[in-house]
């Protein structure tokens, strides 16, 4: 038993010394292999994406291409004294040793600081490092920073945009306020805003800082601001732009300018106008695809004291090749009220030519204020486009579109034909097209993929299919086309294909479709039975009127009401009927009485609104000639002739109490003579009753 407890000792001590002298052999080798010279490298590629704004961290390996092992390896970034960004080693700079062929990963943080472009920036990194035999090794290696994130726009807008009191007398302030909200996706960095198109005859700050300056506005937030402004004494009665600019950074560090009218109106009580503005701006959220609906929608509120008139409504992309509207472009407003509010809404879509960007819209407003001046704004949004296909996969591909497209009418009406005028651009700068087909088509969007209708255009003495010969680099194609709108369209904007087929100059077959919006019309008719009233009749006289009228039109009629515009006294003066399908009818009767005598002007109205909104009339006119009641003519002689003279009424008027009181007497004297023989009867009547008492006595007992 001893003997095998001390052989175990004995082997265990021997199997320690096989190892620790293993690893002396192995430390030796590595020494001694390949002269002792180790090379520190960077492993793969080295170029790096960077975002051009805030904190990155990029990785990437360094390995050691000697032959021996590197110790105390460290490095060192260096960069230029001007580049914007600061570069550190994850972790310091020691990075440790590193056997021969073996490899370690490094982290950098870069940190975008300051403006940048849209290039690589270089950077070289120093490595020392020693062998095992304590010598000293150096090398470099250079990498670059990509910068990206260049396809992102700052985008901002004013709301709460208010001017109190809301119109300024002449040499009177208000003060202008609103809010600035950041709705891109860069922080806003050193915002200034201050008010532009000031002078002192007109619109000028009453004291007060000139501009505000914010140190920034994150994704998402607001800031507000306030500018007291005075009117000049001597000003003329209207409205007058004030320009809101903006200065600041976007997150890149570059500098933007932007600034939007805002009109002050000025006049008081004399010079009251309407104003228009934008409230309540609906942009399309997300990011939308080729030939993908979006709906940009916003309230068009009058804070004015008086009516504005004649409002027309203008949207387009301002690249108008790249989205196009696919409903109609342009809309009218015939009235808005004070502090009334009218919804708008426009349709577009991203076209082919499109690049993955955000593209804006711009709306413009006109309408008349006070009766003769017109005014004119504008107000952008935006919207994010998808086109993956537009820079890579056709980046040598020519491309048709229809650059421009005006219909004539505007607004086109159901059962007429109208005009349509395109502009076809061929986009390639080198490329022509050859062989171009163009033809058209409707697919009218439903709520089923399986509800499509049939065309509602259709050519005029020609083919729905036209042919060119070829379009050069850059060249441009005019089609005028006579279209026919089938009687039986319903009012509402369509959406008309075109659709192209064509080769390029090698022969090789393409295919592009376009979309526009025209905008039809239905014929609205109100028809009213013919009726009169009398043209003379007396003061406080009623008068009855009653006729049927007809929706003898293709669209139902809204709103209908009935009015008696005059100076009469009428019971219901506003009668409110409601909607009126096509083809129904209704009947209308009321009375009403003349309050005032002479020519009384009595008018009859019949209001509605069409398919579009619009405000339409029937009106009948009518002059009463109003007479002051008169007694009959018979009457008045009887009167005249039963009238005695004064002396005879006198003698009348004795002779009848004399007759009075003699019928008093005759009376009197009468009652006393009647009195005994009344006396007597009553006596008699008293022996009548007890005779009819004993006889029923009697009856009784003959009975029994």
């Amino acid at each position: 038993m001893m003997r095998k407890k001390l052989f175990q000792k004995v082997m265990a001590v021997v199997m320690m010394l096989s190892v620790i002298l293993g690893q002396t052999v192995v430390g030796l080798a590595d020494d001694f292999s390949d002269n002792g010279s180790p090379k520190i490298i960077v492993g793969g590629d080295t170029v790096f994406e960077v975002v051009a704004e805030g904190n990155n961290r990029i990785s990437f390996q360094i390995k050691n291409k000697g032959g021996a092992a590197a110790d105390n390896v460290y490095i060192s970034p260096k960069r230029s004294a001007t580049d914007p960004f600061r570069v550190s080693v994850q972790g310091g700079g020691d990075v440790g040793s590193i056997g021969a062929n073996g490899y370690k990963n490094v982290s950098l943080n870069v940190d975008v600081n300051g403006e940048v472009k849209e290039s690589s920036y270089p950077i070289t990194l120093e490595f020392t490092y020693r062998n095992t035999n304590d010598s000293s090794f150096s090398s470099s290696e250079t990498i670059y920073l990509k910068m990206k994130g260049f396809d992102k726009e700052p985008s901002f807008k004013l709301e709460n945009m208010k001017l109190s009191p809301e119109s300024m007398s002449p040499g009177n302030s208000a003060n202008l306020s609103g809010k600035v909200l950041n709705n891109g996706t860069q922080e806003m960095v050193d915002v200034t805003v201050s008010l532009d198109n000031l002078s002192t005859d007109k619109i000028s700050l009453s004291g007060g800082f000139s501009s505000k300056h914010y140190a920034s506005i994150p994704v998402g937030g607001s800031v507000e601001f306030a500018f007291p402004l005075v009117a000049s004494a001597d000003m003329a009665a209207g409205n007058y732009p004030v320009s809101i600019k903006l200065k600041f950074k976007d997150g890149f560090g570059k500098a933007v300018e932007k600034a939007q009218e805002f009109y002050v109106n000025v006049g008081g009580v004399a010079g009251q106008k309407s104003q228009l503005e934008m409230r309540n701006m609906r942009e399309p959220s997300g990011v939308y695809g080729v030939n993908e609906n979006f709906t940009v929608s916003f309230d068009l509120y009058n804070s004015g004291k008086v009516a504005a008139k004649n409002i027309v409504v203008t949207a387009e992309a301002v690249d108008t090749s790249a989205v196009v509207p696919k409903s109609g472009s342009v809309k009218t407003v015939s009235e808005l009220a004070p502090g009334a509010t009218t919804s708008l809404s426009f349709t577009f879509a991203g076209t082919a030519a499109s690049k993955s960007q955000n593209y804006a819209i711009q709306f413009t407003t006109e309408y008349t204020s006070g009766g003769t001046a017109v005014t004119t704004f504008k107000q952008f949004a935006g919207v994010n486009v998808s086109n993956p296909d537009s820079e890579e996969e056709n980046a040598s591909k020519p491309k048709l579109i229809v650059s421009n497209y005006v219909c004539d009418p505007l607004i086109v009406m159901a059962g007429e034909e109208f005009d349509l005028n395109m502009d076809i651009l061929n986009t390639h700068a080198q490329k022509g097209v050859k062989n171009i087909k163009m033809f058209l088509t409707l697919a009218e969007e439903t709520s089923s993929e399986t509800e499509k209708s049939g065309n509602i255009f259709t050519p005029v003495e020609s083919s729905n299919t036209f042919y060119f010969d070829a379009i050069g680099p850059k060249g441009t194609a005019q089609k005028q086309l006579r279209l026919y709108v089938v009687p039986e369209a319903q009012p509402k904007t369509y959406t008309l294909t075109v659709n192209f087929e064509y080769e390029d100059s090698a022969g090789k077959e393409f295919t592009a479709k376009e979309l526009l919006g025209i905008n039809v019309k239905q014929v609205t008719e109100l028809q009213v039975d013919e009726f009169a009233i009398p043209d003379t009749v007396e003061m406080y006289s009623p008068i009855t009127v009653s006729f049927g009228y007809y929706n003898t039109g293709k669209v139902t009629l809204s709103n209908v009401m009935v009015k008696v515009e005059g100076d009469v006294e009428c019971q219901n003066k506003n009668t409110y009927i409601g909607n009126l399908e096509s083809g129904a009818g209704e009947y209308f009767e009321t009375t009403f009485t003349p309050n005032s005598g002479g020519e009384v002007p009595v008018n009859i109205v019949i209001s509605y609104e069409d398919a579009t909104g619009e405000l339409k009339e029937e009106r009948r006119e009518f002059i009463l000639n109003v007479m002051e009641p008169m007694m009959p003519e018979d009457m008045e002689g009887e009167m005249d002739s039963a009238t005695p003279p004064m002396d005879m009424k006198k003698a009348m008027i004795a002779i009848a109490l004399l007759a009075l009181f003699g019928m008093g007497m005759f009376v009197f004297i009468r009652r006393q003579k009647q009195e005994p023989q009344s006396r007597f009867a009553e006596s008699l009547n008293d022996d009548m009753d007890e005779d009819d008492d004993d006889d029923e006595d009697d009856r009784e007992d003959m009975s029994l």
